[in-house]
């Protein structure tokens, strides 16, 4: 169908080339074997250098489609361009529907159509398809009688029913008569729509014509929205009796308003809660804080639309009301884009829609606990709970976390300082991690890691504690460690170390405790090449030696293949790991010339002092003393009070605004 549609707009445009009242008179034809008659008619017009529409065609012989495409036979045609004046000049919607014809014919009687039109009387005859019957004369003869149409061309009709060409030949003149056709044009009142309804002619009556609907369209003024194809199509199809829509006016389009599309939930009122596939809810994650960057975009307007004017189909404008702006309303921390079409963020936080306006706040509150009303809590910038933080629950901030409260058994991390006004009460299992420095009260049964200090003024109890800097446990009634595994670069500083029950408390300065790890890790991984390794090079060896004795079977040669690459791969790790350990090993050799372990009361038996490579156990008590290194022993010379320590107990007992 869009090959045909190509064809007929080809062919309008030929016949719209061509000067008034030119035809073509002399007629010639061709045979063409092709599979439709859209390709035949393609195929004859350009061999006879003339449009479809001036072509007539006959079927010689029919074609077959075959049986699962064996056996196919093209169709025979036979192919003939006429003179216009033969004919009747049809439309494009003619044209269409009588090409139109399916790729190989089915069984279907030969039909006629009669049709009376200004220009005349015209007859047209379709050949039967398949095993149809054709048309007869006496058929034809007989609708003419019934229609009163005496007088016409009854050789043209002959040579018809003889050789249909499916074409409309012009068998009589038309006569004006009260059998007629008449339409009646009504006009809608708000002037958008115009109807015509046409009669159905009597007898030898004819059908309304194209021009007559255009003129009444134009006496009525109707200039806007004519509607040339459903006109022809009422016309060519005989669509009688039925109001058809023949002209149509634009409705006017108001514009759309601007809007603003909010990148970030402006209410937090439906919480969503993340269903496990056992459909359990997981409380951590409540989503509820909205966290944005530097430079993120917030708001985007969307702007306002222009309107479109309608039309009547008399011409007559209908004006349209254009979109309304609407205002980007933005507050702290925020700042319009160069066309003010957006919203951007200045500073790391927590975005928030508040007295109309779009703002971020560079610290996210949490008024009480972090528990199953908040979730975990994971924030670009600075962080305040003015609770604890409850067991299994998460806090990350990109910036600082104060705590005005416990930490229980949870994970805070920070990128920043982190700040507990009370404790850490980890059970073992608390992880508390800082970029800057870690400020508690007391710290018992946890895991801290932090880059820079460790300040403390109670007690640290039964945990790990690691620091790239120092680790100060000064300024309360007992500022003790005890228990567990204390490690500094520079500096460990309390008043106890140890307890008087003798408690096992490993004390380390001068190493840093990241590179101490790594190091232990490297030695285990090389402890399980070690083991590993001799059992591959002896089947490698034992493989090599039957590879010199001739060629391996198939498998053992894979398992050979498989063998080798795994023992070069094995071989190049344990340089790699050698060389890790030889640059980690460097590293910790410049570190932790002045380092040292002080005790400003008293240092109980049962501590194990180990400053850089070299150790010292504790087995009597030592007041006020300091522990340092030289010539590769542990020695001991009076207390050193912490440059820093007096600064950094201050800044975690007075009030601090992060």
């Amino acid at each position: 169908m869009d090959r045909l549609k190509d064809l007929l707009v080809e062919d309008e445009e030929f016949e719209s080339k061509q000067p008034d009242g030119e035809s073509f008179t002399e007629e010639t034809e061709v045979e063409v074997y092709a599979f439709s008659i859209e390709e035949a008619l393609k195929t004859a017009a350009d061999a006879l250098k003339t449009s479809i529409a001036n072509l007539q065609y006959e079927v010689l012989e029919r074609g077959s489609p075959g049986f699962l495409g064996i056996g196919k036979k093209p169709f025979k045609y036979l192919v003939r361009a006429t003179g216009r004046a033969e004919g009747l000049s049809l439309t494009p919607e003619t044209i269409k529907r009588e090409l139109v014809e399916p790729q190989f014919a089915v069984d279907k009687d030969g039909s006629f159509r009669i049709l009376v039109k200004k220009e005349g009387i015209f007859i047209k005859v379709d050949p039967p398809q398949g095993k149809g019957k054709k048309i007869n004369l006496q058929t034809i003869q007989h609708q003419l009688m019934l229609k009163d149409i005496a007088k016409y061309d009854e050789n043209v009709v002959k040579q018809e029913v003889e050789r249909p060409s499916s074409r409309y030949k012009k068998i009589g003149e038309y006569t004006p008569s009260q059998y007629d056709s008449h339409f009646q044009l009504q006009i809608s009142p708000d002037e958008m729509k115009a109807y015509v309804t046409m009669t159905k002619p009597e007898k030898y009556g004819r059908v309304v014509d194209t021009e007559e609907v255009f003129a009444a369209l134009k006496a009525k003024n109707v200039t806007y929205g004519i509607k040339k194809d459903a006109i022809e199509n009422a016309i060519e199809n005989e669509l009688f009796n039925i109001p058809i829509v023949v002209a149509e006016g634009d409705m006017p389009v108001d514009g759309k308003d601007a809007q603003i599309k909010y990148h970030f939930k402006t209410s937090t009122d439906e919480v969503k809660f993340e269903v496990a596939e056992d459909g359990s809810v997981d409380f951590h994650k409540l989503d509820l804080i909205q966290s944005v960057v530097v430079g993120q975009v917030l708001a985007t307007k969307i702007p306002s639309e222009k309107g479109k004017a309608g039309r009547t189909i008399t011409g007559k404008i209908i004006p349209a009301r254009d979109g309304k702006d609407v205002k980007l309303n933005f507050g702290n921390n925020t700042h319009l884009s160069p066309d003010g079409m957006q919203v951007i963020s200045d500073i790391n936080g927590q975005v928030i829609f508040k007295n109309n306006k779009i703002q971020v706040e560079p610290v996210y509150e949490v008024s009480g606990d972090v528990d199953l009303t908040t979730g975990d809590i994971n924030f670009p910038g600075n962080v305040i709970i003015y609770g604890n933080v409850n067991d299994t629950f998460k806090v990350y901030s990109g910036a600082n976390i104060e705590i005005k409260g416990n930490i229980g058994k949870a994970s805070v991390v920070a990128e920043g300082n982190i700040i507990v006004r009370q404790g850490i009460q980890g059970k073992d299992e608390a992880r508390i991690v800082s970029a800057g420095d870690v400020y508690a009260k007391f710290i018992e049964r946890a895991n801290v890691k932090a880059e820079g200090y460790v300040v403390v003024t109670e007690v640290i109890l039964h945990s790990n504690v690691e620091s790239k800097k120092k680790i100060i446990c000064q300024g309360g009634k007992r500022s003790q460690i005890a228990g567990g595994r204390v490690r500094a670069l520079y500096e460990i500083n309390a008043k106890y170390l140890g307890a008087e029950a003798y408690t096992e408390t490993i004390l380390e300065a001068g190493i840093d405790p990241e590179a101490e790890d790594k190091i232990m890790e490297i030695h285990k991984r090389k402890e399980v090449i070690q083991k590993e390794w001799p059992e591959i090079t002896q089947e490698l060896s034992n493989l090599t030696m039957m590879l010199g004795r001739g060629a391996l079977p198939p498998d053992m040669q894979e398992k050979y293949n498989l063998l080798t690459l795994k023992n070069n791969e094995l071989r190049q790790e344990m340089t790699a790991l050698d060389e890790q350990l030889k640059s980690l090993q460097e590293y910790l050799d410049t570190l932790g010339k002045d380092a040292k372990i002080s005790a400003s009361k008293t240092v109980y038996p049962g501590v194990k002092i180990k400053i850089k490579n070299d150790a010292l156990a504790i087995k009597s008590e030592y007041k006020f003393v300091t522990f340092y290194r030289e010539g590769g022993l542990v020695k001991i010379a009076p207390y050193e009070k912490s440059k820093e320590m007096e600064e950094k107990i201050k800044g975690l007992t007075k009030t601090r605004n992060i």
